[in-house]
């Protein structure tokens, strides 16, 4: 009996999802992401063969965080766009099948009803053998995990990576940090950051064995997909966010960093671990793309330093772009003018003077700093007056 009970434990905090979902691209809600996790705890299969999951008043709670009053509210937002823009119908897969040369495009559910306090959800049953009855080419997630990340990035990631990781894992047969690359285009779809938007030409390449994805990044833009378009912007609010977020809320360890063709990113190299059984995070050495670095530096503050003053700074901070930009900007702030601003900035960023709790520094008054001689000779002072 008591082996029972810790088995149903294990299945209430875990859930299977076909590794073809995981990967597949398309677009979708941390929400929808959510609903189909816990939903998964209680689902069947119905007469037209659609897999059907119930999800309680008491879970719904717990997800949304609310202790007391209707649950209407919320569930109004899932399901009317009108209401909140993105609903669980936008949860949208792109399939590829390589081998036999097609794409598949299915809408995930298709029907929600909510009743008596409860939530019904019907997904497309193009999708059922991929949802039900998993045998192989799945990965076990975590419930824990998968409900306390709050961007739709970092669901994505936790999904794609888990699976990546235990892939690899049973592939190179070793335990410990393991290595995974995506193409940079590809991961954007798979995010859904970027779809195909009903264009054939992308559509068909996509369907090619290999694709031309400079090719595929020219169509995507001419549809007007230019969120995150530059890599830096893509890593600071997609990449390195998600990064902090799954390291600190879930069982995965995440690092990585950018392949270039050139100076050109053209994909991401991730190295994922799995934390020890008490959760904490195994200790390794932090990678820093100094070159990144360099270029945002250079682009933040060319007007004010030389590039090579721009190096010796980031080698002072130990190419910590937020400590730098900070003490960039308290220099930009401060009352009096800066005599050597490369000096400056290494002073501020050593003691932090741009943290309100540290001593700022003191300002400089050139005035006051004159050094008043009292000892002139006025008689030697006239005489050269004079014979000038």
């Amino acid at each position: 009996m008591k082996e029972d009970n810790r088995e149903q434990l294990i299945v209430r905090h875990t859930y299977k999802k076909s590794n073809e979902l995981i990967n597949a691209m398309g677009k979708g809600t941390a929400l929808s992401q959510k609903l189909f996790a816990i939903g998964m705890q209680n689902i069947t299969v119905d007469d037209t063969n659609n897999v059907v999951a119930t999800i309680y008043g008491t879970e719904l709670r717990k997800m949304f965080k609310s202790s007391s009053g209707s649950l209407y509210e919320h569930i109004e937002a899932l399901c009317d766009k009108q209401i909140k823009g993105a609903t669980i119908f936008d949860w949208n897969l792109l399939m590829k099948d390589k081998e036999n040369g097609k794409i598949e495009v299915h809408q995930v559910v298709t029907d929600a009803s909510f009743k008596n306090g409860t939530l019904t959800l019907r997904y497309n049953n193009s999708l059922t053998d991929k949802i039900v009855n998993l045998q192989k080419d799945y990965t076990v997630l975590s419930l824990a995990d998968t409900l306390s990340l709050k961007s739709v990035y970092s669901l994505r990631l936790y999904e794609m990576l888990k699976s990546a990781y235990d892939y690899r894992k049973a592939i190179t047969k070793q335990s410990g940090e393991q290595v995974c690359d995506y193409n940079l285009i590809d991961l954007k779809f798979e995010l859904g950051i970027i779809n195909s938007g009903g264009d054939n030409k992308i559509k068909n390449e996509l369907e090619k064995k290999h694709p031309d994805y400079a090719k595929l990044e020219e169509l995507v833009e001419k549809t007007g997909q230019t969120k995150y378009k530059e890599y830096k912007i893509f890593n600071r609010n997609v990449l390195a966010k998600a990064k902090e977020e799954l390291n600190k809320k879930t069982s995965l360890i995440v690092d990585y960093d950018p392949i270039k063709s050139g100076r050109k990113t053209v994909g991401i190299r991730f190295y994922v671990d799995k934390k020890d059984v008490n959760g904490k995070e195994v200790e390794k050495e932090v990678k820093i793309n100094k070159d990144e670095v360099l270029d945002d530096l250079i682009e933040l503050m060319h007007d004010t330093f030389k590039i090579k003053e721009i190096r010796e700074i980031a080698e002072a901070a130990s190419y910590d772009f937020d400590k730098i930009k900070k003490a960039y900007e308290y220099m930009q702030n401060y009352n009096n003018d800066v005599d050597v601003p490369i000096a400056f900035m290494k002073e501020c960023i050593k003691n932090e003077y741009y943290n309100s709790k540290s001593k700022p520094l003191k300002a400089k008054n050139k005035f006051n700093n004159f050094e008043q001689k009292t000892d002139y000779d006025f008689e030697e002072l006239e005489r050269q007056l004079l014979d000038n």
